[in-house]
């Protein structure tokens, strides 16, 4: 168990991508969509965030000191719904780049992996596909709804001194490293019972690696390169598992 595990693994990640000029192209695509999908969380937040304050509390005409005074209680109604809204983006946005972009990565992981030495079990190539697009969209789907779910429960006084740091720090986190290790366990030919078995033996390993990928794909610009170094983490640390003989 390595809790710097996903730092160190994303700077070898980052190093390995920047010194062959195969997985930077391979990373373009990827990352363009990231950074597009993070922009589309921002323009939605903020969109959004207006209707629902005008939709509850139209603003008041500051007008004597009793309109100074609603205009005063609007505004900060105003900007807590605001700071909700701009968490809630960041903490949506990794799921969309989870569930629209992680697909993208195939061929990046697939080489990262190649350049490490890793050897993909002989199987259906389709069948793999199909099974990383329908396990990236089942945690994506599950995460998501928990994720939200787990936001409005913090809005309720008190809650969300729970919440929050769960969501934070666990919840997003193990289900972000799942997705990103299921790409090289499947070409390994692992099942789901035991890509599950994997994450939670090095689960303290996966925490950091998911917190990683959280920091590199949430925030705009930094996801332009952050979602193929988030990618290639993932796949140093299946590697490294397997070299050290505890991937099975």
């Amino acid at each position: 168990m390595n809790p710097l595990a996903g730092p160190a693994a994303a700077l070898r990640g980052l190093g390995l991508i920047l010194r062959h000029p195969g997985l930077m192209a391979r990373s373009a695509v990827p990352a363009v969509v990231a950074l597009l999908l993070s922009g589309l969380g921002i323009w939605a937040a903020v969109r959004w965030h207006a209707d629902l304050v005008n939709a509850i509390w139209t603003e008041p005409a500051a007008e004597g000191f009793w309109g100074t005074l609603a205009y005063g209680l609007w505004w900060t109604f105003d900007a807590i719904l605001g700071l909700a809204s701009g968490v809630l983006s960041v903490v949506i946005t990794p799921w969309l780049v989870m569930l629209l972009g992680l697909p993208l990565c195939e061929p990046l992981a697939a080489a990262v992996d190649s350049r490490l030495g890793g050897q993909a079990v002989s199987g259906s190539l389709l069948a793999e596909i199909g099974s990383t697009l329908a396990t990236t969209a089942a945690v994506a789907a599950v995460g998501l709804a928990g994720a939200v779910g787990f936001f409005l429960l913090g809005l309720l006084p008190g809650v969300g001194l729970i919440t929050t740091p769960f969501v934070t720090l666990v919840w997003t986190p193990l289900f972000l490293a799942f997705d990103l290790f299921d790409s090289p366990l499947a070409r390994r030919q692992l099942r789901l019972r035991a890509k599950v078995d994997f994450l939670i033996r090095h689960w303290v390993s996966a925490a950091s690696v998911g917190l990683t990928a959280t920091l590199l794909v949430a925030l705009p610009g930094l996801n332009l390169i952050g979602l193929p170094v988030a990618v290639a983490m993932g796949v140093i640390v299946v590697r490294d598992r397997e070299q050290a003989g505890a991937l099975g």
